[in-house]
């Protein structure tokens, strides 16, 4: 199964260092609206600042970003 990566961006990128397996790039973004969700309930405060979960393969490849902005 191909590992993905979860990262949290705006002008820097703070790494996800682990990733998680997952079958396919739809579940992978899946997974990158659910860290978002969660991320903006802990912290409200990244809010309205252009912050987004950036998903990457295995490779390093982007497979798509989730903006925190367009969340409610």
């Amino acid at each position: 199964m191909p590992r993905y990566h979860f990262d949290l961006v705006d002008s820097k990128t703070f790494a996800d260092e682990g990733g998680a397996e997952l079958p396919d790039d739809i579940m992978a973004l899946d997974v990158a609206e659910e860290i978002a969700r969660r991320l903006l309930a802990e912290r409200p405060e990244l809010r309205n600042r252009h912050f987004s979960i950036l998903v990457t393969n295995q490779e390093g490849e982007e497979i798509g970003k989730v903006p925190l902005d367009v969340l409610h």
